[in-house]
């Protein structure tokens, strides 16, 4: 997740300590959400093949995607490359949007292994709560969680003991789970990046 690293933070840091060494950093969306290049930390940009080149050498999963009726973000306000959170949380407070996703999650999706991607903690929690309510395994993990209880539930989504998992910033990057069948995005963003590594998550073939 080389794209996170800048001068001021640890692993600039870590980058300046060395200066005599020779570095590869590897992501898989080289740019950041306040807009600014990574030129001030790296010499050069080596580009990978494209997510559709993955598809087609057997890499990666081939995908639909369904984009039925959400939240208007029009007029939301943008800071540092993404939307803010109070407003965000404004537009997406209305139960029928989960009750909608739940739905389509029937309709399209029935019972495969699903990421769903909330906007706030809190807002996981309900939208677990209610997956369940309408019959369906879903658990909530966020990063307070306790790590035996993460690993346990993390191992019932491999094993397909429970259907979904339900969070907010912590399977974003890094979850690499073969196996997810579904995302759920429930949480509008300005962000290309972070929209390419939520359903990055679900590639993984």
């Amino acid at each position: 997740e080389a794209h996170h690293c800048v001068v001021s933070n640890t692993w600039g840091k870590v980058i300046s300590a060395f200066p005599a060494a020779r570095i590869l950093a590897v992501t898989a969306t080289p740019r950041r959400a306040s807009g600014e290049g990574l030129g001030n930390v790296f010499d050069s940009m080596v580009l990978g093949p494209s997510v559709r080149e993955l598809i087609d050498a057997g890499y990666l999963s081939d995908f639909k995607i369904y984009g039925p009726a959400t939240v208007n973000t029009q007029g939301m306000h943008v800071r540092a490359g993404e939307f803010i959170q109070a407003e965000v949380a404004e537009r997406m407070s209305s139960p029928s949007i989960t009750g909608d996703a739940i739905a389509h999650y029937r309709k399209l999706a029935d019972g495969k292994q699903a990421l769903v991607f909330c906007y706030s903690v809190e807002h996981s929690k309900q939208t677990a709560a209610e997956f369940r309510a309408a019959g369906y395994k879903f658990e909530h993990l966020d990063g307070g969680t306790d790590r035996g209880i993460r690993k346990a539930i993390t191992a019932d989504f491999r094993s397909k003991a429970i259907q979904g998992i339900c969070s907010c910033d912590l399977f974003s990057e890094g979850f690499d789970v073969p196996g997810v069948e579904c995302g759920i995005l429930l949480r509008p963003t300005a962000s290309e990046g972070l929209y390419l590594q939520q359903v990055g998550r679900c590639l993984r073939s």
